[in-house]
């Protein structure tokens, strides 16, 4: 085995464009664990939304969800939080006030929770997505009464995003750092959080060395990992930012470009 641990994103990479995992890279991904593989979620999706995917591939090592910014172990139908990097204090209200402006879809994620004022059609396409669904509830007022917030989506039309994430580079005095999963999707975190540095805790916790990693991925989010693995792998659908930097590439998520990643590189000798 020439990669031990291998840290995946989901939407987009593990599963098809029908949001469905396939036989193909379920059994790929049960093989690698089978052989002693370390195989790990990493996900922008909420902590809840990657646990009954981790259990249909029968896996029970830590989720990395919120693009990094929590860590969590499940435990039967819980989740222990392992880490969360939450936002600067007072941070919350300023962002949500100047980003309710535009006509944006505001996902706040605490927790475990996912909290929005009302629901749309955006709201509605990623609780399908996902199989979560957000709580409705009086976001300002929580967020004045420092509500702990690990990470905001924003969801949108691509040009409304494209404001949106402007504004998080306008006001470097907020330390977040903001980045696309999708061209409709922008992701808000605090700086310093990434896959990348989950990559790295994870090396720590189970004794694998860096270049005996590979990451898995398809956006703009992932890039951090991609770059920061022993391989980084992406698919023929990946976001041209990705393709343009990541050479190592595989076919589409629906042609199980993750099975071919897993078999070709990490179980294989391929470089």
């Amino acid at each position: 085995m020439r990669y031990r641990l291998i840290l995946s994103d989901i939407d987009g990479t593990l599963l098809n464009s029908q949001h469905q995992l396939t036989a193909g890279v379920k059994q790929a991904i049960q093989a690698y664990v089978a052989a002693g593989g370390i195989f790990v979620l990493a996900s922008a999706r909420p902590p809840l939304a990657m646990t009954t995917l981790a259990r249909q591939m029968g896996l029970a090592v830590p989720l990395v969800s919120l693009n990094g910014a929590l860590i969590g172990q499940p435990e039967g139908e819980q989740l222990r939080i392992l880490a969360a990097t939450s936002w600067p204090e007072g941070v919350g209200p300023r962002v949500y006030h100047v980003l309710s402006m535009l006509p944006l879809s505001l996902n706040v994620f605490s927790g475990t929770h996912w909290y929005v004022a009302a629901f749309d059609k955006w709201t509605d396409q990623e609780a399908v997505i996902t199989d979560v669904k957000p709580t409705t509830a009086p976001i300002r007022d929580m967020l004045s009464d420092n509500l702990s917030v690990q990470k905001m989506l924003c969801m949108g039309d691509p040009a409304i995003v494209d404001q949106a994430e402007k504004i998080i580079l306008a006001h470097p005095e907020w330390q977040l750092v903001a980045s696309r999963s999708k061209a409709t999707y922008l992701e808000i975190v605090r700086q310093g959080v990434s896959k990348r540095s989950a990559l790295q805790t994870l090396s720590s916790l189970y004794n694998v060395p860096i270049p005996e990693t590979m990451a898995l991925g398809d956006g703009e989010n992932d890039l951090p990992m991609l770059q920061a693995a022993g391989l980084g792998v992406t698919l023929a659908n990946a976001l041209p930012q990705v393709s343009a930097v990541i050479k190592t590439v595989v076919p589409d998520n629906d042609h199980d470009g993750a099975a071919v990643a897993i078999q070709r590189y990490a179980m294989g000798e391929a470089q």
